[in-house]
């Protein structure tokens, strides 16, 4: 779970002992739902990032040979 501040923008998964915030010690403290909520990334950028490492480390090769 993970908790929000309103005042002083503390994102983290603990609050204090009797839910105030730990950074700045306020009571606005709330339940960050979006956090929880985010999907995972894609698994096709993980494959577009090696193609195109791929590709630069082809240019590089390309460029000290000729």
């Amino acid at each position: 779970m993970a908790y929000y501040c309103k005042d002083c923008s503390y994102r983290g998964k603990t609050s204090g002992q009797v839910g105030e915030c730990p950074a700045c010690g306020s009571f606005n403290l709330q339940k960050d739902i979006e956090q929880e909520k985010k999907p995972p990334p894609a698994k096709w950028r993980l494959v577009v990032l090696a193609v195109l490492w791929g590709y630069l480390i082809a240019l590089i090769i390309w460029k000290l040979v000729h």
